[in-house]
């Protein structure tokens, strides 16, 4: 599941191919999960973020194919198949790439019900939540299809024959697939359709007209996909902008389209001989930006994936057998234990944490593996909120951590995968002997999910809620021979597509079967995501059982709240850099406001549509000159490339924060 993100630029950057908060394994102190410089392959310095004009770039996806001799997991190994590659005798003589990215948001079911937040409950036992837009028809209705979902339909790429051209998912380029002799078709009956087809618009910035492009990459004949351009689109309501403000929450706006989207990504290779082979598909996801991209969330897209692999399709037999864990399983500290504890390091720079509290979350990030967990953490129960204890969710400090839960949770949890590994840790069950290796094209799928925030999906960030659904993937990935982490991608004949007729439907609905189509992912997510973005900063939490006016956090990993501004920061060439004051992340005009939970976000929705693109980046001091000094695992985290005005009356004050006077 590559993750693109959408940027106002027609330029790009490269997702990154390390895991944020993880240290290179060569000694290299520089934290992970930086994007790539498309051209030279380096991480980008903090220089690389926007253009010349001060655009915001978009985070392409680079695919590949792998080659594999074992269908398990781990396997260790994989073979990068390229032009010219030999397989099983044969020669690579093309790659044909299909892409098919849409969006679905307004033709799925509602967020918005009332003092419930959705979650996977609403799906079970056959019922589903009350859907978008009810006067329109239900979801399989020909006219909503046709008018709701954004769909340009399938782009296809020869990697041998169409290197420089780029291919846009828009209503001027033309839709073509793979055919069956592994050449590009056309598909001049493909039925495209844009919101401006069906619709008078509100455009507050750019017409929304694009869901990004697919490209060859030169002389690797790999693909990239570039997203769209983070617009968005309101349906006029009797001749009159729609409002963003007045929905009951503020990420269910079905007057509103935006350029997130998600779908299939196919290959197919061509030998010499004329034979041709299908690739197992992967997938595309383009969504929100992320402005802190070294910064690792302690709950990423990997530990919701890998915990739901784990305890429900069998990924790793050893560590739960379907039944439970295995009390004899060893967890190895690199691979199990420092990760979460970097994120704990890492996440002070986007917070306004007291002094000690600082102290506290960098000792948990420099624990050692020699080092005694019972002396490191001796209160270890009475510290790590238990996702076994659905009591604890309720629970604020000291229980970690202390950010806000997931639909229906107070307050966060780790995964129970991630609480059993740190509870073996504390218990000194700790192996010394690393378990075998990812392969090169599996640790790519790994850190892909590392570099994404999960956790907190009510809906989510990019990634919606539903990646906790079996039913997503591939259930049978091992007698498949597909490997793990695979969407169950639905097959699409495109022989079928007429100009008069929709082409995609409903798809895929928690907990059934119907395969996953274009858009099935990103339909699940707030609409557009541009509300939930801005407003996702600080909360009570919600639920509110005990009546806690304090305020948490919600995404602090990639939608920093508080930042160290490099505008307000000192560098000596000796020393390197010192953080100056903290100031919000979205701060300066139509920010401000006199209610503490309503802080760091623009008061009036519109603007932060009309102004997303002026945040920052929190990166490593050091990417401010590489060259001038060399990283460091200490470095502090400043911001770079922000577009909102700073100054040092901009302070802010340490948490806690409370929800006083309550926000309205």
């Amino acid at each position: 599941m590559g993750l693109a993100r959408v940027g106002n630029s027609t330029d790009f950057y490269l997702a990154p191919e390390t895991g944020a908060g993880e240290l290179a394994t060569n000694g290299e102190a520089l934290w992970g999960g930086l994007p790539l410089d498309p051209v030279t392959g380096a991480p980008l310095d903090a220089h690389g973020f926007r253009d010349a004009e001060g655009r915001l770039k978009r985070q392409a996806t680079r695919y590949r194919i792998y080659a594999y001799s074992d269908a398990g997991w781990p396997t260790g190994e994989g073979e990068e198949i390229v032009l010219g590659s030999t397989i099983g005798g044969k020669t690579v003589k093309d790659i044909v790439w299909t892409v098919h990215v849409a969006n679905k948001k307004l033709n799925n079911y509602s967020h918005n019900q009332g003092a419930e937040e959705v979650n996977l409950s609403f799906f079970r036992d056959g019922k589903t939540p009350p859907i978008r837009r009810p006067k329109d028809g239900p979801l399989d209705d020909e006219k909503r299809l046709a008018t709701l979902v954004i769909d340009p339909g399938p782009r296809a790429l020869s990697a041998r024959g169409d290197a420089g051209k780029v291919a846009a998912f828009d209503m001027a380029t033309p839709a073509s697939a793979v055919a069956a002799d592994g050449t590009v078709a056309a598909l001049p009956d493909y039925p495209k359709s844009f919101p401006a087809d069906h619709f008078a618009l509100d455009l507050p910035l750019r017409p929304l007209d694009s869901l990004g492009d697919i490209r060859i990459e030169a002389k690797t004949g790999r693909l990239i996909f570039a997203p769209g351009f983070g617009n968005a689109a309101g349906i006029m309501v009797d001749g009159k902008p729609p409002s963003l403000e007045g929905s009951p929450i503020f990420i269910e706006h079905d007057n509103w389209f935006d350029d997130v989207s998600d779908g299939p990504v196919d290959a197919t290779i061509v030998f010499e001989d004329g034979s041709v082979e299908t690739v197992v598909g992967a997938w595309a996801l383009a969504g929100a930006p992320g402005f802190a991209p070294q910064i690792r969330n302690v709950v990423t897209v990997w530990d919701d994936v890998y915990d739901v692999f784990v305890r429900e399709l069998g990924l790793v037999p050893e560590l739960h057998d379907g039944k439970g864990y295995m009390p004899g399983f060893r967890p190895v500290f690199d691979e199990d234990i420092r990760p979460l504890f970097q994120a704990v390091k890492l996440l002070r720079w986007n917070i306004h944490l007291p002094r000690y509290a600082v102290m506290a979350h960098d000792a948990i990030g420099d624990i050692k593996p020699a080092d005694d967990p019972t002396a490191k953490l001796p209160n270890f129960k009475s510290l790590i909120r238990n996702p076994f204890v659905p009591s604890q969710d309720a629970v604020g400090a000291p229980l970690m951590p202390l950010s806000l839960g997931a639909a229906g949770k107070p307050f966060l949890s780790i995964t129970p995968t991630q609480y059993f590994m740190l509870h073996q840790w504390h218990r000194k069950e700790l192996s010394a002997t690393p378990r075998k290796a990812l392969g090169t094209g599996e640790n790519l799928d790994r850190v892909t999910l590392v570099n994404g925030v999960a956790g907190r999906m009510n809906p989510g960030l990019q990634y919606p809620f539903v990646i906790l659904d079996t039913h997503l993937f591939r259930r049978d990935w091992r007698k498949a021979g597909c490997g793990p982490f695979r969407i169950n991608a639905a097959s699409l004949d495109y022989s079928k597509a007429r100009k008069d007729h929709p082409f995609l439907g409903v798809g895929y609905v928690p907990f059934r079967d119907a395969p996953v189509e274009p858009g099935d992912l990103t339909k699940f997510m707030a609409v557009p995501w541009l509300t939930d973005f801005n407003q996702c900063t600080v909360h009570p939490p919600f639920p509110n059982p005990n009546n806690d006016t304090t305020l948490y956090w919600s995404w602090p990993a990639e939608r920093p709240y508080i930042v160290h501004p490099q505008a307000l920061s000192h560098f000596d060439p000796a020393n390197g850099w010192t953080p100056g004051e903290q100031v919000y992340a979205v701060r300066g005009a139509g920010t401000e406001t006199h209610y503490p939970a309503l802080h760091g976000r623009f008061q009036v929705q519109r603007d932060f549509v009309l102004n997303w693109y002026k945040v920052g980046f929190v990166v490593q001091a050091s990417r401010l000159d590489p060259a001038a000094r060399p990283a460091s695992a200490d470095d502090p985290f400043l911001e770079v490339a922000s577009f909102f005005e700073t100054t040092p009356d901009q302070k802010v004050a340490g948490w806690p924060t409370y929800n006083v006077p309550p926000a309205p």
